[in-house]
């Protein structure tokens, strides 16, 4: 230990002596490691992350399916199967009912708010194993599913309890308000839980059934999410062996009443599926999964080209130090104590990066987790690097230390004691450099797959941007409507006069040209596309068509153009005739012959939609699908009560107080989302956004690292070949001809790295594919693009050492020699 000391003491004086080149490497290292930590801990925390519960390994997620290849089509559990299947079932520990995080109305403290709220059966909390910040949880007690009364309570957590009540520990037994009910508060939840969805801040945790709505006992009605822990020693494949076994019988005991032909054939058709759920439920993680995977390619080549620029800073140190080692040699130190002294001082450079690298990490984590939400509510994901994150930084330090700092041992290995005492140590740097060029091409030959990718996410982005979308962005808004009260409450007295009052009275307000409704765009984030064919020819191959629900001046409002037939109509309401209007693309599709005014269609759960309008087709939703099929139905024949999104085209955003205010006069909705098309436009790109974003910093910052490199290798070649240079100069070599021969080795570097990496960067491309929009992923322009910025950057590194080359004294250097 003393000597590891003496040999860390040793090294940090020699460090000190070369402040940049040792600020360089450290910085180097911190950036390249901190990218790989942030990227990690969102790995970590969207992928690998298990929910802080008890025997989270052993959650399982049970779900019901028509379909089980289509994870679109997957369905809950009725009341009578969860009763049924609880009851039956011999491999579970424990069978419970989670809802998801839904938006509600809430009323904390006196202050309405939107938040979010779990709903969950008595075994929830009993079976999950967390204990609770303040007071008790929801229990069987409270609440009987038998007969559909729950308990009046509720569970906040503990961030609503921060939020909304300030940490007050006499919160037990006040009241909170869901969809205006009153429910008194029992507990309050630990800090970093966030329910079985990982994603969001959970407000509110309440019994299922908890609006006194007796629609969740309905057999039709599948509705019940359910989770299980599986026994010990039993496996997924085991379990749904049994589950298999039992399942026909619970689909018969459970089949609702008066049930028959095709709809009994249905609901027997429906099959049982088991996953793993250890890490929760995460719409980040099914959005994000691949793009991060991306990115840690990324970053894991940007940690190499900095790990790179240590290497060759190892091997320079231990060039100008060749007289240093060969008197140490003479003296009798063995040769495998020099390489320990270049082993500890690589160490310290790369724990000492790793260390600033962590501090990178924490900022760079949490920033990226907030651009990666746009959701309504606060982020509820722990992004922060944990145990296992430090972990693997420390470990790749260490490796890099290692790895990387033992470049100069083959050099101390090969030294020759005699030798090198008979040379000055101008001669002992003479020696070759054919490994820092092999990692200068190694180092450029990564770089130019990074900048590829950069040049590829950016030209994307802009083409997602400036793409034809068929309908006028400009001018365009959207209001989203959120119910007042509580939706299961008393219906509506009129929908159709509703929605028309309401339209009608917001077109009236200055700066607001027309107004109409939607249910998910215009500029969502998703399409839920459904099966569509005509009515009349069962033989044909449904087609898969968009399913949008407006209101009657939708496509004016949106700048669409109606190419035939007639707009939706007030008059289009629940008890007239069911009508639709299709896309060009789908009338195309379904009717070549441009007769399709007047055909029905059946599309997803709509049958006999009589066609009375074409219009323009148009990616009004994610901007990917260039003319996507599409079925338009009217708000107003929407047999239930719903929240879609005011549509406005104004010429400018004065209005929208007005136009808040109105909304909330009708006393039925409030507006709780507000948003330009350019707003949505960047929520709906988020993750090209993001990805663009990141590659093209990864991309500069790998440049900058190349760089640091090739000037670093280029001033060693120079001061290496100082009296070559001398002699060629005595002998009439012109300044430009010195200039001139240093940077054709930077450009002999640069083709040897670029030959190298374009063909791995085609061939890493095809793998990003499906995330680039309008552009090949084989581009030539984008190779082109991308060698000229690596080249300028290169020629500037190399450009000064070759001006100092040119500069070098002749006689100066004669003389040295």
């Amino acid at each position: 230990m003393g000597a590891i000391a003496q040999d860390v003491r040793y090294s940090l004086r020699m460090l000190a002596r070369t402040p940049v080149a040792t600020v360089v490497a450290v910085v180097s290292l911190a950036l390249g490691i901190g990218a790989n930590t942030a990227i990690f801990s969102l790995m970590n925390a969207l992928l690998l992350r298990s929910l802080p519960i008890r025997d989270a390994g052993q959650l399982v997620s049970l779900m019901t399916t028509t379909a089980p290849q289509d994870p679109d089509s997957d369905e809950g559990f009725s009341l009578a199967m969860f009763n049924r299947l609880k009851s039956e079932q011999r491999v579970f520990t424990d069978v419970f009912s989670w809802g998801g995080d839904g938006v509600e109305n809430l009323e904390a403290n006196g202050a309405k708010y939107v938040g979010t709220v779990s709903t969950v059966s008595g075994e929830y909390f009993p079976s999950i194993g967390i204990r609770p910040f303040l007071g008790r949880f929801i229990g069987p007690d409270d609440l009987s599913l038998e007969t559909g009364s729950p308990a009046a309570v509720a569970v906040i957590g503990y961030g609503c309890w921060q939020r909304r009540y300030n940490g007050d520990p006499r919160v037990l037994g006040k009241t909170i308000r869901v969809r205006n009910r009153p429910l008194t508060i029992i507990g309050v939840t630990p800090k970093n839980f966030t329910s079985l969805y990982i994603d969001g801040d959970t407000d509110v945790t309440v019994p299922v059934g908890f609006s006194g709505n007796p629609v969740y006992r309905d057999r039709k009605r599948l509705g019940f999410e359910l989770y299980a822990h599986l026994k010990s020693g039993v496996t997924i494949e085991q379990a749904r062996t049994q589950l298999d076994s039992i399942w026909p019988g619970i689909l018969e005991a459970s089949m609702p009443e008066a049930i028959a032909g095709p709809p009994r054939d249905t609901f027997l058709a429906h099959r049982l599926k088991i996953a793993p759920a250890a890490k929760g439920e995460s719409f980040l993680r099914r959005r994000f999964a691949r793009p991060l995977n991306v990115l840690m390619a990324m970053v894991g080549m940007l940690l190499l080209i900095a790990c790179v620029n240590l290497a060759n800073l190892m091997l320079a140190r231990a060039a100008g130090r060749g007289h240093e080692f060969g008197i140490r040699l003479a003296l009798g130190a063995a040769r495998w104590r020099l390489v320990r002294q270049t082993l500890v001082e690589s160490l310290i450079l790369s724990l000492t990066g790793a260390a600033l690298g962590l501090f990178v990490a924490f900022q760079a984590s949490r920033l990226i987790a907030g651009m990666m939400w746009a959701g309504l509510v606060p982020l509820g994901l722990e992004a922060s690097p944990d145990l296992r994150v430090l972990a693997l930084t420390a470990l790749v330090a260490a490796l890099t230390g290692v790895a990387f700092g033992m470049s100069p041992a083959w050099g101390i290995f090969a030294t020759d004691a005699a030798g090198a005492l008979r040379q000055n140590s101008r001669s002992v740097r003479g020696g070759s450099n054919r490994l820092g060029k092999l990692l200068i091409i190694a180092q450029v030959a990564l770089s130019i797959v990074l900048v590829i990718g950069a040049v590829l996410f950016v030209r994307s982005l802009d083409k997602l941007r400036a793409s034809d979308v068929g309908y006028r962005r400009d001018g365009l808004v959207t209001l989203l409507l959120f119910p007042q009260a509580d939706p299961n409450g008393p219906k509506m007295p009129n929908r159709t006069s509703y929605y028309y009052d309401l339209a009608t009275r917001v077109e009236q307000l200055p700066g607001v040209e027309s107004a109409s409704f939607s249910i998910m765009g215009p500029m969502s984030t998703i399409e839920f596309t459904e099966p569509t064919s005509l009515s009349a020819d069962r033989q044909q191959p449904a087609v898969a068509a968009v399913g949008e629900t407006v209101g009657p001046g939708f496509f004016h409002t949106a700048g669409m153009h109606l190419l035939a037939g007639r707009d939706f109509e007030w008059r289009d309401d629940e008890a007239a005739r069911k009508v639709g209007i299709i896309s060009e693309s789908l009338a195309r599709r379904l009717f070549p012959a441009g007769d399709a005014i007047g055909k029905t269609i059946d599309s997803g759960g709509a049958k006999g939609l009589e066609i009375v309008g074409v219009v323009n087709s148009a990616s009004l939703w994610t901007g990917r699908t260039h003319e996507p099929m599409a079925v338009y139905t009217p708000l107003t024949q929407v047999p239930r009560d719903n929240s879609p999104s005011l549509v406005l085209r104004t010429n400018g955003t004065a209005a929208l107080p007005d136009v808040r205010r109105v909304i909330e006069s009708m006393g039925r909705h409030i507006a709780i989302q507000t948003e330009t098309m350019e707003q949505r436009l960047d929520r709906v790109l988020t993750t090209d956004r993001i990805i663009a974003l990141l590659s093209t910093f990864f991309g500069a910052l790998a440049l900058l690292l190349a760089s640091i490199g090739l000037y670093g290798l280029m001033s060693y070649a120079v001061e290496r070949r100082t009296s070559e240079i001398g002699v060629r100069m005595a002998l009439g070599a012109q300044q430009a001809n010195v200039r001139t021969l240093i940077l054709k080795d930077v450009l002999g570097l640069v083709l040897a790295g670029l030959a190298i990496g374009i063909p791995a960067a085609w061939a890493a491309s095809r793998l990003v594919s499906g995330m680039i929009f309008g552009i090949a992923v084989d581009d030539p322009l984008t190779v082109v693009v991308a060698s000229t910025i690596l080249i300028a950057v290169a020629a500037l590194a190399g450009y000064l050492p070759a001006r100092r080359a040119s500069l070098i004294d002749p006689i100066a250097a004669l003389r040295a020699e």
